[in-house]
């Protein structure tokens, strides 16, 4: 007979010192929803380790009484990938207290830290270390490495840097049944078959949970500049993308556009921040360029935007002049976001597409929007990986129950369409709780297999994370 949830939970509390888990409803109450608040679930535990012996002991009980388990880290994540099922027989396992730096090499270009490090603590540690830390992402304030990991997040270095994944030297991760793997090594060749830890990134915390991590560190920043360039169409902003790759390669570290959409709703909600060219063009983007050592970078963007002025490419460019007017720039793409949120209900897309296909997604996507007018439609994001942020607001008049109904059918038409131009429907957000009907709809059959039997042999009694990406 199997004895009801409430006595394992019971058992679980008894095993283990107060200092590492709450059942208090208050403490509980952040960790139950997405932070956009689409979704909410229930639980009555969070346990909080504070190493990986702690995470060994809880897994392994667990997994012996059939606990579920949902890993949080910072709980940035918009799939609702860290969110427990409504049931309330999932525990919590959050790695807010494993936040310590182990370790950290000038010389071999390393750090090691606890999974439930900041971003932010590890790019201000690389930081005092003549060290750079690339990933870059809005939430880096609360997000936490193990999380960035699990998630493979993207952010706006992926240009130069790569995902998540190029930056993970080594993981140490406690499997579902409560052993440990650990790839963490000081050294840079090790070739025996395929690397495990590769199953990890990007798996949301269905196939264990990340307790430490080795991560790639790089020279620090010596000379970084930046402009805000004007366009009139999508091609030209392609165009101009082309030859910014061409001229700068080596230099060209992020390219974010938007739109007079996007900078209007900049306007509606922080009108502190100058519109840059009082937004009166139709496109824009924010090119950078970074370098190791003092190359003359200002010389090379201005060789760029002349050329570009030049061939007609683009209409106009702001170059920042000071401190000031550079974290204005950015912002007017970092905020944007949550100046969408702030204006209302939105059906948000997160896409990625092959760039020489990106104009032909616009003109066919906005046949399916037929409701919306043009300044309902927001496009933005990271240009150079042909990931766009498609979202579409609801307007005014509308009602909610039509814009709900709609919802369904604008996100079939659109990740159609992206699947038939050979994209992916989700390009950095991942799968969660929201996305499991389109993963195996767009995922191969032979794929998808592998990924399934992949969780059921690692993870038989299916504790570690239940009802995110699979079932």
């Amino acid at each position: 007979m199997i004895k009801p949830m409430s006595n394992k939970i019971k058992k679980l509390k008894d095993k283990f010192n107060k200092t590492i888990w709450t059942d208090n409803i208050e403490k509980l109450k952040s960790h139950l929803y997405e932070q956009r608040g689409n979704i909410q679930g229930k639980s009555s535990l969070l346990m909080l380790p504070k190493n990986t012996a702690d995470v060994v002991k809880i897994v392994k009980f667990c997994n012996k009484n059939k606990i579920s388990i949902v890993p949080q880290g910072g709980r940035t994540g918009l799939c609702g990938g860290t969110v427990p099922n409504k049931n309330g027989k999932e525990i919590l396992l959050s790695t807010e207290k494993m936040d310590k730096v182990i370790e950290v090499s000038k010389d071999g270009f390393y750090m090691i830290v606890q999974a439930g490090c900041s971003l932010s603590l590890i790019k201000k540690i690389a930081f005092e270390n003549n060290r750079f830390f690339p990933l870059s992402l809005p939430s880096e304030s609360s997000c936490t490495i193990g999380g960035n990991i699990s998630t493979n997040a993207g952010g706006a270095a992926v240009l130069k840097y790569g995902m998540t994944k190029e930056l993970v030297e080594g993981i140490e991760v406690v499997l579902p049944n409560g052993e440990v793997i650990n790839s963490i090594k000081n050294i840079e060749k090790d070739n025996r078959g395929f690397d495990p830890k590769y199953l990890h990134i990007g798996s949301e915390g269905t196939l264990g949970i990340i307790t430490k991590v080795k991560i790639r560190l790089f020279p620090e920043i010596k000379k970084k500049t930046m402009a805000i360039i004007a366009t009139d169409t999508i091609n030209n902003l392609i165009n101009f993308l082309k030859i910014t790759k061409n001229d700068c390669y080596e230099y060209f570290s992020s390219f974010e556009i938007n739109t007079n959409i996007g900078l209007n709703l900049i306007n509606k909600f922080y009108n502190d921040i100058p519109l840059p060219f009082n937004n009166q063009y139709n496109w824009y983007a924010i090119v950078e360029l970074s370098s190791y050592d003092s190359v003359d970078l200002e010389k090379k963007i201005n060789n760029i935007i002349g050329k570009s002025i030049k061939n007609k490419i683009i209409l106009d460019a702001i170059i920042p002049q000071n401190l000031k007017q550079y974290n204005n720039i950015w912002k007017t793409r970092e905020l944007l976001s949550e100046a969408q949120k702030l204006n209302g209900k939105s059906i948000k897309h997160d896409i990625s597409i092959p760039i020489e296909k990106i104009p032909l997604f616009i003109k066919k996507a906005r046949k399916f929007l037929t409701d919306f007018r043009k300044n309902n439609i927001l496009i933005f994001g990271h240009l150079a990986e042909g990931n766009l942020h498609y979202n579409i607001s609801k307007p005014k008049t509308m009602s909610m129950s039509v814009f709900n109904k709609l919802h369904k059918k604008v996100n079939s038409n659109i990740f159609n369409l992206v699947h038939d131009l050979g994209g992916s429907f989700s390009a950095e957000h991942g799968i969660g709780l929201i996305k499991k009907k389109e993963f195996k709809k767009y995922t191969s059959k032979e794929e998808f297999i592998i990924k399934y039997n992949l969780k059921k042999l690692l993870d038989p009694n299916n504790i570690m994370n239940p009802g995110k990406i699979f079932n």
